[in-house]
């Protein structure tokens, strides 16, 4: 059975190479995510085009970098901090070392105060305020660690005043005209900051879908709104746990994942899934639950970080989370077939209520998949939701831009057909490309009929191959 939940890497040091981009493909990755926190424009502008010429439907995410606090440069890359030591932010540019480093926020000697707790490289270092003047914050190391350099700063409950920063308004123009097929938006405290991106992609006239990073406590407060405006969502574990109480993050999770699978928009979870595979080849026990709790849960996609960007193991990192995926779905194929009452809901529309009954007849009739004419991949999306399990999904399209987005929806593999005029076209070319697919049997079709229309998804038809 094909692996449903897919694989997001970023891209880095470790990856970027053609050859190392090419064995991230053979290992399963299904996105790449160029990472605007790090790396320049034109270093991205390479590896985009190196994948676009390697796998011309591969999808292409990419992070913008948001208004997040950042040590600066490091002397010899990292430093050691040591519990109990004295350190200093600073505001001024100096090269960083186990004593100082610089910040990239010149305001924040004036947002904290003595007795403030501060925690760097995703809360694996804690410091505490204990004196602030115009350029400095003299800490005390609570819990020390080794600090690379243009590590985040976290200081919780710190308001930011936008979202998008200037350098994210640059880096949006600049991947848009590239043609990425997402972006994902750092930070994001309300539906104001989605739509806001989604302005200026409107205005570019790009077909590139927004997705949220759930990572402030704000967000939270406002994530019915912030689903609904988005395309996509992610939860990003590494910012949003020092934000909250790391025991509500495991919930917090959950929580994202059914609200998204309500509406039936992709949720990835990201941060930290196979941390120790950085440096060392298998993960920790812990690590392997994490990946297959996130799996079982539902998420569309699980996001490798510095696993696949700076990390030793690269590929093998996306090999062993494709082996903890699949091992999770067949457990998953075991259980009841149920799903959770607070997924339960009254379709909405028309194509909602339409992929609700294919998945449904498909499952009573043993059919072999289910497939989807598709002209915005919405309906390929709604029938996701549902996770047909034992049946695999097509999402059939004309449009190279749906194609490439369906490497983010979960059980999803996208089909290129040639633009479809007439409605008695529909079914053979349908049987042709599932029979190239190794597609033999009964299967579930929906589209819009009649085609020259191009109106929502109204039909389901039972197609024998």
């Amino acid at each position: 059975m094909e692996r449903r939940a897919k694989i997001v890497c970023t891209i880095g040091p470790a990856s970027s190479g053609a050859r190392s981009l090419g064995k991230l493909l053979a290992a399963g990755m299904d996105v790449a995510r160029l990472n605007f926190s790090h790396g320049t424009r034109e270093a991205h502008r390479a590896v985009f085009d190196a994948l676009r010429r390697l796998e011309s439907d591969v999808t292409i995410m990419q992070d913008l970098a948001g208004p997040k606090i950042r040590i600066g440069e490091m002397k010899g890359g990292q430093a050691r901090l040591r519990d109990g030591d004295a350190f200093v932010l600073t505001t001024r540019d100096v090269l960083g070392d186990e004593k100082r480093s610089s910040v990239t926020l010149r305001s924040l000697p004036a947002s904290v105060r003595a007795g403030d707790s501060l925690y760097l490289a995703d809360g694996i270092i804690h410091l505490e305020v204990e004196k602030v003047s115009a350029e400095d914050i003299r800490c005390r190391v609570v819990a020390g660690g080794v600090l690379t350099s243009r590590k985040g700063l976290n200081v919780p409950r710190l308001r930011v005043a936008s979202s998008l920063s200037a350098k994210d308004r640059g880096d949006l123009e600049f991947g848009l005209a590239m043609g990425v097929d997402y972006v994902a938006v750092s930070f994001v405290r309300s539906a104001a900051d989605v739509r806001r991106v989604k302005d200026v992609i409107r205005k570019r006239k790009s077909p590139a879908l927004v997705v949220a990073k759930i990572e402030k406590e704000e967000a939270l407060a406002h994530l019915e709104g912030i689903i609904e405006a988005s395309d996509a969502i992610m939860v990003a574990r590494g910012d949003l746990g020092v934000e909250i109480a790391p025991e509500r993050v495991p919930v917090v999770q959950k929580e994202i994942i059914v609200r998204c699978r309500r509406v039936g928009k992709p949720v990835i979870v990201a941060t930290q899934m196979l941390e120790s595979m950085v440096s060392s080849e298998r993960p920790t026990r812990a690590e392997a639950s994490d990946v297959a709790n996130a799996t079982l849960d539902g998420a569309d996609a699980l996001m490798l970080s510095a696993e696949t960007a700076t990390g030793r193991y690269p590929a093998e990192s996306v090999r062993m989370m494709d082996r903890i995926i699949r091992e999770a779905e067949r457990f998953r194929e075991r259980l009841p077939g149920e799903e959770p009452k607070e997924l339960s809901r009254a379709p909405e529309g028309a194509a909602d209520a339409v992929c609700a009954a294919a998945v449904e007849m498909a499952r009573r009739m043993g059919a072999r998949c289910i497939a989807c004419l598709t002209h915005t991949g919405r309906t390929a999306q709604l029938v996701s939701r549902y996770r047909p399990a034992s049946m695999r999904i097509f999402a059939l399209s004309a449009s190279p831009t749906v194609v490439r987005r369906m490497g983010l929806v979960w059980g999803t593999e996208a089909i290129t057909v040639d633009l479809i005029e007439q409605t008695d076209e529909i079914f053979p070319v349908v049987k042709e490309k599932l029979r190239a697919a190794g597609i033999r049997g009964r299967v579930v079709l929906t589209a819009g009929i009649p085609v020259p229309e191009k109106g929502s998804t109204d039909t389901v038809h039972v197609v024998s191959i």
